[in-house]
């Protein structure tokens, strides 16, 4: 069954207002979080609701002192944190 082109307006009117608004903040979106590994950007269109643009952004933290990023060693028995930087 087709879509009724009133209802299928209506859609490409949103989907184009939802485009122009990830246009509009485009800086908010990007962020500047030192170590950015991503964004996600989810769109959710549905029937009789409001649309809801959801935006999450990805980064690794950094160790309490400064001094490399926090990452778990494989298979390790300790909770201890491992230095990116440091020589492996």
């Amino acid at each position: 069954m087709k879509t009724n082109p009133e209802t299928q307006e209506r859609w490409i009117e949103a989907v184009k207002s939802c485009g122009q608004s990830l246009i509009d903040n485009a800086e908010e979106i990007a962020g500047d979080y030192e170590y950015e590994t991503g964004v996600d950007i989810t769109i959710s269109l549905k029937p009789n609701e409001i649309a809801e643009i959801k935006v999450a952004t990805t980064f690794i933290p950094k160790t309490r002192n400064g001094e490399g990023i926090v990452t778990l060693p494989n298979g390790a028995t300790d909770n201890k944190y491992r230095f990116f930087n440091e020589e492996r």
